[in-house]
């Protein structure tokens, strides 16, 4: 991928399964059309999106779920990647913020139509979502409850350890 691409984490839930994803940040908002038309109400003059942009889905919603996760496959990941990734760089982590890049920045639940955020910058996901869907800016990882997202699909938790926790601890002591 290109070097000045952002590459994110999203957490995905469909069909009561959880799957990890890391890919360019703009693959994930999922209704481009409400995007491109902030900016034409902010005085942009923003071309029409190619129908080669993003596998050809300007909205992922119900109905392109499937297809769009299925052209996303090359991007999917398996969790304990991410957990290695974190064993390696925990020990010299001062905080969260030397960590941030392997740490979901949104939590797309495609079974209940629902869009969590969490994320230090950047467009605002949680609303360019399909039409009824809820959007929201909330910390998913804490407050999320265990049958949407369990403790055990969580990397940063580990033998009753919360990491995530303990490298918010160490960011406060600074």
């Amino acid at each position: 991928m290109n070097d000045d691409v952002e590459q994110v984490v999203v957490v995905v839930r469909y069909q009561g399964k959880i799957r990890w994803f890391r890919s360019d940040r703009d693959l994930w908002v999922l209704d481009v059309n409400k995007w491109r038309d902030e900016f034409i109400g902010q005085g942009y003059d923003v071309p029409e999106f190619k129908d080669s942009y993003r596998f050809g889905i300007h909205v992922v919603d119900q109905e392109a779920v499937q297809q769009f996760l299925d052209c996303m496959s090359k991007y999917e990941l398996h969790k304990d990647e991410l957990s290695l990734e974190l064993a390696k760089r925990y020990p010299t982590a001062s905080s969260w913020w030397d960590v941030d890049d392997i740490f979901p920045i949104m939590f797309v639940n495609f079974d209940d139509c629902k869009v969590g955020t969490f994320y230090p910058e950047g467009a605002r996901m949680e609303r360019y979502i399909p039409d009824n869907w809820t959007g929201e800016f909330i910390d998913f990882a804490n407050e999320y409850p265990e049958e949407i997202f369990p403790v055990g699909e969580k990397f940063w938790v580990k033998d009753g350890s919360d990491l995530l926790e303990l490298l918010n601890e160490r960011g406060a002591k600074k």
